[in-house]
C-alpha cells in the first residue's frame, strides 16, 4: 500500500532572502536548472545509500575506537540528529515529548564548539521542533526537511506550500478518525500530517489502514503515505526527504573536509544515513527484522544511550589535537554556531516541471502540456 515518492523534474530558481543575523549566506549565485529531483537544488549529485544490512554494528568499545579516530582527525564536524526517539524519549502522547535537560545542555555545548554545526531534523513542524529543542545555535529541519531554519538560514519547499490547501482538505476528512477509532491521534502540521496509532488496538489499526489507503491510494496525485514508528506519515508527493534536507544544509557549510554524523531512529531517517557518502551513521535501536533493513553503520540499544554518545563525542572533539583549551579567557565555544554557512548562499525556490514523458502523454490525450 505505501509507496515512496515518485521522482519528478524540477528547476531551481532564486528568491530574495530575509536579512537576518547569524549564519552568513551566499547571494547572487545562479543555480543551474536541473532535470533531477529537487534534492539537487544546486548541490552535488546525490549519493545513494551505502547499502542495507539487517543488522548494524553495535557501538561497542571497538567501534567507538573507529569513530573516535575519525572525529579526532576531522577539521570540522556536523551532527545531524533526530528528535523523537533519538534526542527525546518516545512517549504515548506526542504532545508530552520533552528534551531532557541534560541532553539539551550537551547539545548546546556541542553546537557552539569551534568547528561544529548541529542540525536537528524531524517530522514535527518547524515551529514545534524549535520550541521543544530551544537552542538558537542549532539548524532545524521540520516536516521531514520541507522547511529548514537556522541563524540567517531559511528554506521552504514551495511546491509543498502550494499543496497546503489540499492538505487542509484532507486533514478535515482525517479529523474524524479519533472519533471513529479509539487510540488514534491525528497530528496536522505545516506541510505534512502524522496519524499516530500507538494507543489503538489491533482491530482499530486494521480499520485505520483500510481508511487511510482509501483516502490516499498509491496513485494519489498530491500525497504519499509512508510508515513511521507506530504511525503513518502523509507527505507531499515530492522527491524530497531527510536525506535531501541534510544534503541541502551540508552543501552550504563554510568549511572543508567536513565529517558528518547522522543519528536517528525512525524509518524516515534511512534516507539521511547514506545521503552524505562516508558519514558516521548511528541508528537508535537494533534492526533484527530482515524486512526493515538499515543502512546505518552503527547502532545503539536504545534512546537512553543517545545523551552518553553526544557527551562522548563532545569530549573527543574537545580533546582532539589542536583543539582550543577551555578556560575563562578561551572557552573554546562561540555564542552562535561553531561553523558558518557559506557567504552569498541564496534562499532557493523550486518549480515543478512536468517530465517529457508526462507532457507527451498529456498531449496525446488532448490535455494541457505546458510546464
Amino acid at each position: 500500500m505505501w509507496t515512496e515518492a515518485e521522482p519528478r523534474d524540477y528547476s531551481p530558481g532564486v528568491l530574495p532572502r530575509r536579512p537576518t543575523a547569524g549564519i552568513r549566506l551566499r547571494s547572487e549565485k545562479k543555480i543551474a536548472s536541473s532535470h533531477s529531483a529537487p534534492s539537487n537544488l544546486g548541490l552535488s549529485e546525490p549519493v545513494g545509500r551505502i547499502g542495507h544490512t539487517p543488522m548494524c554494528k553495535p557501538l561497542d568499545e571497538e567501534c567507538r575506537a573507529e569513530v573516535e579516530a575519525r572525529v579526532a582527525s576531522a577539521s570540522s564536524l556536523v551532527v545531524y540528529v533526530g528528535f523523537d526517539g533519538t534526542l527525546a524519549p518516545i512517549v504515548v502522547d506526542p504532545e508530552l515529548a520533552r528534551l531532557p535537560d541534560e541532553t539539551q545542555s550537551i547539545l548546546e555545548d556541542l553546537s557552539t564548539r569551534e568547528g561544529v554545526l548541529v542540525a536537528v531534523t524531524s517530522g514535527r513542524s518547524l515551529a514545534d521542533l524549535r520550541a521543544r529543542v530551544g537552542i538558537p545555535s542549532v539548524v532545524y529541519g521540520g516536516d521531514h526537511g520541507l522547511e529548514i531554519e537556522g541563524p540567517s538560514l531559511r528554506f521552504e519547499h514551495p511546491e509543498a506550500g502550494r499543496r497546503k490547501q489540499s492538505l487542509a482538505d484532507l486533514n478535515h476528512k482525517l479529523s474524524a478518525l479519533p472519533l471513529l477509532l479509539s487510540g488514534v491521534h491525528v497530528e496536522a502540521k505545516n506541510f505534512c500530517t502524522t496519524i499516530h496509532y500507538r494507543q489503538a488496538d489491533e482491530l482499530s489499526r486494521e480499520h485505520l489502514r483500510t481508511i487511510v489507503s482509501s483516502l490516499i491510494p498509491t496513485d494519489h496525485p498530491d500525497f504519499v503515505v509512508t510508515d513511521g514508528k507506530m504511525s503513518y506519515e502523509i507527505r507531499p508527493r515530492l522527491d524530497w526527504n531527510k536525506g535531501a534536507a541534510v544534503r541541502w544544509i551540508h552543501e552550504r557549510i563554510k568549511a572543508s573536509e567536513l565529517l558528518p554524523i547522522v543519528i536517528g531512529d525512525d524509518p524516515t531517517d534511512e534516507d539521511a544515513y547514506g545521503a552524505l557518502g562516508d558519514a558516521i551513521s548511528i541508528r537508535v535501536g537494533h534492526t533484527p527484522d530482515p524486512d526493515r533493513p538499515t543502512s546505518a553503520r552503527y547502532c545503539l540499544n536504545g534512546q537512553s544511550q543517545v545523551a552518553d554518545v553526544l557527551r562522548w563525542l563532545l569530549g573527543v572533539w574537545r580533546s582532539r589535537p589542536g583543539a582550543p583549551e577551555d578556560s575563562q579567557d578561551a572557552p573554546g565555544r562561540r555564542t552562535g554556531p561553531g561553523l558558518n554557512i557559506k557567504e552569498s548562499s541564496p534562499i532557493l525556490n523550486v518549480r515543478v516541471r512536468r517530465s517529457s514523458a508526462m507532457r507527451k502523454r498529456l498531449a496525446s490525450e488532448g490535455g494541457p502540456a505546458s510546464g
